[in-house]
């Protein structure tokens, strides 16, 4: 009665932990098996194939979808448990049927067949992060295990998964046929990637040797390392070669940081953040530091799961940012960049999502690091040659600057002749004789402050060219001296000195004639024609030239400038060169109203000027606000009116104000107000069309 009673009791303990089964009835059918399985939790090393099979009575498996796998990811490799899957399959075709795993993580994997407690056959496979022997069959490579089962028949699967670390498994049961059509749309993808990749690659470099430009370089060895990450996520590089896949498997660790390191160093070169924000410059080199020292505490200790998740939120973050904030200083190609890296944290997203199972497995989403990687590498691509365009368009505008010049030279010619051979009354001859002096001496005026601001720039360089000329003046006294004494070592030593300060000297002549090159610019004569204009560039480089003239003509000046440009301002047909007269105009305004009220109000008072723009429908309008002495209501009709001037004589020609309403009104169909309180200080407000 006892061993009955036992008997019964053992099979009801198995009875609940049988496998369960997954009936494949269509050969053109994938079917997803983990959800299907059973699993069990064990020590690592503790439970083998042959305990299974002989002991089954002693090991609990339990439904996956009863007890989800929860892998501790804080824990490092040793202290993580070993994973047992087991399923029943029975095969309803006349199909041989094969598995599959897909995104597969894990390092160590075993599949077992078994038929009645038999196992049938076996084999391992490797995921992307262990290395594998290049001995290997085309099947383990391709992580493919046929399975032996005859039509109507069943077998159970074992699947041991050594130091589990991921959520789920991703493994297929399909025909022979339908995996064929699988594997022929995984190539067909890759082929088609790699030979995208290789024309960027070609494009890239022949852009180097063109250019001479180091970021096409940096771009290309971000590409490669970009490609490898790509291959060896879809479980390609073991396939076509299985030494760079060790390679791989080595780094595996820490590869991260070296493509978020190069990264950030393309970003550094395509987006010249050095030019363009220093401030953004020194974050840069603080995120790189960061992704240095993870490299080392990688190489020490396997530990620090979370870094690589760190390094990879930081270089969105930062890339991110750093693309915005260099775009919102009109460098167009940043864009590119900025949409560029949140195509690929999007697919990143949705490929991490499905390879945890939150995601269904389709065409899409397990391709979606190709496709992310794709249109990042396309924008970037993009943004490359908008610059190369952007090169390309300033040589023929340089061109046609020169040809224009020559023409309005033949023009101005011809005007003056037609000029000279009409006849006028001499009054008023006299009287456009003497208007054209005072328009002349207003624009001479918005030159010199033009000037002054130039000037100022190109003091600093010229300063450091004349010191160190003065002092290789003195070091050559010196040499001569040595020479004429025979002091060979310290001839060498002066000689070493020379060479430094002339390199110095040449470095800072290079930096005043960059910044000459920049500022003439400013200078060239208007075309007359609008063309498209950012304005808040426009406002901004005029409102820092004006603020560097005054102080070239006072050194102790001091203002505080707020500006607030609307950062989704549309380009603006306009003429470049007139607004930015208008603007330089209303800034010296400002300037000079706040330095007399500084003169009277020494005591708590700080000089402010505004500057903010804003789009409105079918307008844009530029505001041009200070807290000067103000303009009281009794002149404020009179302000636009020529010759009208509330400076002391021989400070103003009464032709600023008139000129520029002129240019506003006449010249770009807009309008051009003002807004005082007397005390306060005024605003002026141009509205253009857009």
């Amino acid at each position: 009665m006892k061993p009955l009673l036992f008997t019964l009791f053992l099979l009801l303990l198995v009875d609940p932990v049988q496998a369960q089964s997954v009936t494949l009835n269509d050969p053109n059918q994938t079917y997803f098996i983990f959800e299907h399985c059973t699993v069990l939790e064990v020590k690592p090393g503790t439970v083998t194939i042959d305990s299974l099979l002989r002991h089954p009575e002693h090991y609990q498996f339990v439904s996956v979808k009863k007890k989800p796998l929860k892998p501790e990811a804080e824990k490092d490799y040793e202290g993580k448990k070993d994973v047992w899957l087991r399923v029943e399959l029975t095969n309803r075709t006349h199909a041989n049927v094969l598995l599959q795993f897909l995104m597969l993580i894990e390092n160590h994997v075993v599949v077992y067949e078994v038929a009645n407690r038999h196992l049938l056959h076996q084999q391992m496979f490797s995921g992307m992060g262990a290395t594998i022997n290049p001995n290997e069959t085309f099947q383990q490579k391709r992580l493919i295990f046929p399975l032996r089962i005859p039509n109507g028949q069943s077998h159970t699967l074992y699947v041991y998964v050594a130091r589990f670390t991921w959520p789920t498994l991703h493994i297929t049961a399909q025909s022979v046929w339908t995996l064929q059509q699988t594997l022929y749309s995984e190539d067909l993808m890759v082929g088609l990637f790699m030979g995208f990749i290789l024309m960027i690659l070609i494009y890239s470099l022949l852009l180097f040797v063109r250019l001479g430009e180091w970021v096409n370089v940096i771009y290309v060895v971000w590409i490669l390392l970009v490609a490898w990450t790509m291959l060896e996520t879809t479980n390609q590089v073991p396939n076509l070669s299985p030494a760079l896949h060790n390679i791989h498997a080595i780094i595996n660790n820490h590869k991260v940081f070296w493509i978020e390191l190069v990264h950030t160093l393309f970003a550094l070169s395509f987006l010249q953040i050095r030019q363009r924000s220093r401030g953004l410059y020194r974050v840069s080199w603080l995120v790189i530091a960061f992704y240095g020292v993870s490299i080392v505490l990688k190489l020490i200790n396997q530990g620090f799961i979370m870094l690589p998740f760190l390094a990879m939120v930081l270089d969105g973050l930062y890339s991110i940012v750093a693309g915005m904030v260099i775009y919102r200083r009109g460098v167009k190609p940043a864009l590119y960049f900025v949409i560029g890296n949140i195509v690929f944290y999007i697919g990143q997203y949705v490929y991490i999502m499905t390879s945890y199972g939150l995601y269904p497995i389709t065409f899409w989403t397990y391709n979606s690091y190709y496709f992310s990687a794709f249109g990042e590498i396309l924008l970037f691509t993009l943004g490359l040659s908008y610059k190369v365009n952007l090169l390309k368009k300033h040589q023929d505008e340089a061109i046609q600057e020169q040809l224009r010049l020559t023409q309005e030279n033949q023009i101005l010619i011809e005007t003056q002749n037609r000029v000279l051979e009409e006849k006028v009354e001499q009054r008023t001859a006299e009287l456009r004789a003497s208007q054209a002096q005072l328009i002349q001496k207003e624009k001479l005026a918005s030159l010199g402050e033009l000037t002054a601001g130039i000037a100022h720039e190109i003091q600093n360089p010229l300063n450091f060219v004349n010191n160190f000329s003065e002092v290789s003046n003195e070091l050559v006294e010196e040499l001569e001296q040595e020479v004429d004494a025979g002091h060979a070592e310290e001839v060498k030593a002066i000689t070493s000195d020379l060479r430094q300060n002339l390199q110095k000297v040449s470095h800072h002549g290079r930096r005043a004639s960059a910044i000459v090159q920049g500022m003439l610019e400013h200078s060239r004569t208007s075309t007359g024609e609008p063309t498209p204009t950012n304005l808040n560039q426009l406002a901004g480089e005029y409102l820092r030239l004006a603020y560097q003239g005054q102080q070239a003509k006072n050194n102790a000046f001091t203002v505080s400038i707020q500006t607030n440009f609307d950062t989704n301002l549309i380009s603006v047909n306009v003429v470049a060169q007139d607004i930015g007269r208008v603007l330089l105009n209303l800034y010296n305004n400002a300037f000079y109203a706040v330095g007399q009220r500084a003169k009277q109000d020494k005591d708590g008072y700080q000089p402010t000027v505004w500057v903010s723009t804003r789009q409105e429908p079918g307008k844009v309008m530029i505001c041009v606000k200070d807290n000067g002495t103000g303009i009281s209501k009794a002149i404020e009709d009179k302000i636009f009116q020529p010759f009208f001037t509330t400076k002391p004589t021989g400070e103003g020609t009464g032709l600023g104000l008139s000129l520029s309403y002129d240019i506003v009104t006449k010249g770009h169909s807009g309008t051009m107000t003002v807004e005082s309180v007397e005390g306060e200080g005024p605003q002026f407000v141009i509205t253009l069309p857009c």
